[in-house]
């Protein structure tokens, strides 16, 4: 059985709504749109229930320093920062998710970073190249032969209509 959690990392006011929807497997800002529409249509109720969940409910377990333990975590004479307290990660984690806030994204994250230093699948100076890109090749194939047949079958009705002997009038 999977125990509850109010999330460290994912938390606008307590946390519970990231750690549900950790839990659940869904999207943390639909189930935040889901508590304020409830506690709209419910005059409030939800409200105090939310805080009394998020008394209840503990935060997820301490895993050491923004990136979790690692070698030297703890330890005598490792390498790397030592977290000397909760206090030293709560203080890292603030300033990690203003930097969030305003556009940072860590390298792994950054679609410009990807774009830029990927590595190309086939040979030198190539660009990688995917299965999806090869499908939306094929489905914009399709689509021109399909507009070009359309217009064809326009131009032999056109042709037809000004080949037919016009009556007197």
């Amino acid at each position: 059985m999977t125990k509850i959690y109010r999330s460290r990392t994912d938390r606008q006011i307590t946390g519970l709504c990231g750690g549900l929807a950790e839990l659940f497997g869904i999207d943390a800002t639909l189930l935040r749109l889901l508590v304020v529409i409830a506690a709209f249509f419910s005059a409030g109720v939800v409200i105090p229930l939310y805080f009394l969940a998020a008394l209840v409910i503990p935060n997820e377990p301490y895993t050491g320093g923004p990136y979790g333990g690692g070698p030297g975590y703890a330890s005598e004479g490792g390498f790397g920062h030592k977290w000397g307290s909760c206090k030293d990660w709560k203080r890292a984690e603030k300033h990690y998710r203003k930097a969030q806030k305003y556009g940072w994204a860590p390298q792994h994250d950054n679609p410009a970073y990807e774009r830029e230093y990927a590595q190309p699948a086939s040979g030198y100076g190539e660009p990688a190249r995917s299965s999806l890109d090869d499908m939306m090749k094929d489905i914009e194939k399709k689509a021109l032969r399909k507009e070009i047949e359309e217009l064809r079958a326009k131009v032999a009705q056109y042709e037809k209509q000004q080949n037919q002997p016009k009556g007197d009038v």
